[in-house]
């Protein structure tokens, strides 16, 4: 079946408002459903996890839906955890853009798995690199008891 088909036979019970984060203009607020996909899992350990379809649906009058396969732990596949989890994606794409343009994360030629490996480790590393040091810059320059290094605005 499809993502789309299984959405839209969900019944109005299956569907909670709950908000993916706060966002640039507040609470992202959207109507979310999560159901368990079937997956023969014959091994004890394999049966401990689950596999589950994440729908959020707009609040809007189009009720745009957007899908996530999940695989879990089946302890951990709690509807409210699993959408504070997918509202961590703008935050990671946000991430993404700011490694290309500062380091390089999208300018490689490469052909093999090894050297597109490396390449992506080494741009996210020197990308931490730059954030840990901004934040250590900005310590230092707003810390009240070192007015000397304060910055002139």
């Amino acid at each position: 079946m499809k993502a789309e088909e299984i959405a839209q036979a969900l019944p109005a019970r299956a569907w909670r408002h709950l908000s993916a984060g706060a966002g640039a203009k507040g609470e992202r607020l959207y109507d979310w459903a999560l159901v368990p996909l079937w997956r023969l899992q014959l091994t004890q350990k394999e049966r401990r996890f689950g596999h589950y379809l994440l729908v959020r649906r707009s609040l809007d009058e189009h009720q745009e839906l957007a899908y996530y396969v999940v695989h879990t732990r089946r302890s951990q596949a709690q509807l409210k955890r699993l959408v504070q989890i997918a509202g961590r994606r703008w935050e990671i794409e946000i991430g993404f853009e700011a490694t290309k343009g500062e380091c390089g994360l999208d300018h490689y030629e490469v052909r093999r798995w090894q050297g597109w490996y490396r390449h992506i480790t080494l741009a996210l590393l020197a990308h931490a690199v730059l954030v840990a040091l901004r934040v250590r810059e900005k310590k230092t320059h707003t810390r009240p008891d070192c007015p000397e290094r304060a910055r002139v605005a």
